[in-house]
This record gives structure tokens, C-alpha cells and sequence, in this order.
């Protein structure tokens, strides 16, 4: 994920060191295993050194290719499946006491420019900025307009899907040309259950100042959600909204029925070994397909983590009954 220990990474899986020490697939089960037990016995995952070290390490193994037989074997392994629901618990939880601080430490800037580079110093910026260029990307693939209006659900405390996408969206020369809008015109609807989130991330937006421009942030939980999401040409729902299928379908059911038929739903989602960090979705269930017609799934296989499911919503008079 990150350029800085991508070197590191290389070196964990040298093809010497897996000889000595057994099997790939048996190497990365023990390593895991022994990353989820040191982190299990921490008292708290605000990040210092060796947490940030021990989630940047269990980041290198997530993001490797491996073939798919290999995938099977570590995610079907009992040692697994055991630690995985408390593995993933762990990675949310030390994803929100990051994106906490680093939020904390943006605020915490005297001007609006320092600000910036304080965020651009978050460890996994490039990461975010990548993935908010590949999912632009497959949102113009399935449709030629560009975002005016953008829900975000699961925001955090750390915006920083929605602050790449304001910075993405009519910034550069070719778009102005074209006459495409302008960041002042785009406005990007912030969604969390946590009122600390919300509290920090619109604190965290008034320090950016214009960088930050049409932001708006709303604390309310995705299975209740009493926001009108009809006016978004497109909703996200973040990865870590529900933590099971059924959760996220829960809250998936809940947000369409507030979109306009038409618009888009961005899913985020994991494939093979990222699944030990986020929760895979399956977008071909009846309740998914009763009401979204799956435009595009996309993969990455390079550093960037979240896979992404696209669904136009159907006209209500067009929605299969789920059996």
C-alpha cells in the first residue's frame, strides 16, 4: 500500500526465505496468525511505532498476488477462520484510531496551507487518492456525466474519499475547457453514525478552508437513514458499513429506497486476501439484484486495498420481488 515499505514487502516473500521456511500458503497463516495474536493483547490500537508497523506488515500480506488455489487454502485454513471476525474488528478499530488522530493533527494547523500538507502526510494519502481514481474511473465508464451531487456513508473522521474526489472533480485544465463543473460546484454529503466522526471531519474541513469547499456533513446511522439521497447522481457506501452480508444489505435496502432510479451506488468491497481486512460482498443475492442493476466490479491488484461494486438503481415499477 505504501511506497515506503513496499521494498520490505518484496523482501518478506524472497523466494530463498519461503524455501526454508515451508510453503507460501503456510508461511503467510503463521504470519498472520502471529500478527493477530501480538495485536489482540494490546490495550488500545492508537497508533505509535509498533502498531503502525504490525498493520503496515499485515497490509504487505493482504495486497500480494497469489494464485487463486493458494487464496482458498489460507482463507478456508480453521486457523483462520477462527481469528478472522476479531482480525477485522481490530483492523476497523485501528482504522478509526488513526484517521482520528491524523484528523486531530490536521486541525491542529495554524493556516489553511499547512493543513493540506499535514493531510498529505497521512501515511496511506496515495493509497486514497488512487482508489478515488479508479472508482472516477469506473463511474465514467458507466456513465459519461460527471458527479454533481455525492452522498458519502461512512465517512469518519477522515474524508479523505470525498476531499480527493473535490479536488479530482473539475480541477484540472481539460475539465475547465470542456466546461465541466468547477470544485464550487460540487457538493459531497457526509454521512456517519459517530458524532465524534462527524465532529472531527467538519472541524477538519474548516481548517482546509476552500479545499474543502462543498463539504457537508450529517450524523445518522445507513440502516435508519432519514436523509433524501434523491438529488446525489451517486452514493457510497463505505466498507466498513456492516461488518456481514446481511448488515450491508440491511443498510444497502435502506439507502436505495432514498436514491433517484437512475443513480449510482458505489460499493466498497474486498477480493482474496484483503477480505482478511474488510468483509467481502456479494452483489449477486436476490435483495441486492431486486433493486440494483450491476453495472461493474473492479479489482486492484497493485497497493490499493478496496475493491468497488457499481449499482444503477432500478425504477421502483422494475424491482424484483427477492425470494
Amino acid at each position: 500500500m505504501l511506497d515506503s515499505f513496499r521494498d520490505s514487502c518484496g523482501a518478506l516473500w524472497d523466494s530463498d526465505v519461503l524455501s526454508r521456511e515451508g510453503s507460501q500458503t503456510e508461511k503467510i497463516i503463521r504470519n498472520i496468525a502471529s500478527i493477530h495474536a501480538i495485536l489482540a493483547l494490546e490495550p488500545d490500537l492508537k497508533p505509535r511505532p509498533p502498531i503502525n508497523s504490525l498493520f503496515e506488515e499485515l497490509v504487505c500480506l493482504c495486497t500480494q498476488n497469489i494464485n487463486h488455489t493458494d487464496v482458498e487454502k489460507i482463507l478456508k485454513d480453521p486457523r483462520i477462520t477462527r481469528l478472522l471476525p476479531s482480525l477485522r474488528n481490530l483492523a476497523a478499530l485501528a482504522e478509526t484510531h488513526l484517521e482520528s488522530h491524523w484528523s486531530r493533527h490536521v486541525i491542529a494547523a495554524e493556516n489553511e496551507a499547512e493543513g493540506h500538507i499535514r493531510l498529505t502526510k497521512f501515511p496511506y494519502y496515495e493509497n486514497y487518492v488512487d482508489l478515488t481514481r479508479m472508482e472516477l474511473a469506473a463511474i465514467n465508464a458507466v456513465t459519461p456525466s460527471t458527479p454533481q451531487r455525492v452522498a458519502f456513508i461512512g465517512s469518519g473522521p477522515l474524508p479523505l474519499t470525498s476531499l480527493c474526489m473535490c479536488e479530482a472533480l473539475g480541477s484540472s485544465k481539460e475539465e475547465k475547457l470542456l466546461g465541466l463543473k468547477s470544485p464550487e460546484d460540487i457538493v459531497i454529503v457526509n454521512i456517519d453514525h459517530n458524532h465524534n466522526a462527524i465532529s472531527q471531519s467538519t472541524a477538519l474541513c474548516k481548517r482546509l478552508g476552500q479545499r474543502a469547499c462543498g463539504m457537508y456533513f450529517i450524523c445518522q446511522d445507513a440502516e435508519s437513514l432519514e436523509v433524501e439521497l434523491s438529488s446525489c447522481d451517486v452514493v457510497y457506501l463505505a466498507a466498513l458499513v456492516g461488518a456481514s452480508q446481511r448488515e450491508k444489505e440491511d443498510a444497502l435496502v435502506s439507502i436505495v429506497e432514498r436514491m433517484q432510479p437512475g443513480s449510482l451506488l458505489v460499493i466498497r468491497t474486498a477480493h482474496s486476501l484483503r477480505t482478511l481486512l474488510y468483509p467481502e460482498f456479494d452483489a449477486t443475492t436476490n435483495a441486492v439484484l431486486a433493486c440494483l442493476d450491476i453495472c461493474m466490479v473492479v479489482h486492484p491488484y497493485h497497493h490499493v486495498v478496496n475493491s468497488v461494486i457499481i449499482g444503477r438503481v432500478k425504477a421502483r415499477g422494475k424491482r424484483d420481488i427477492p425470494f
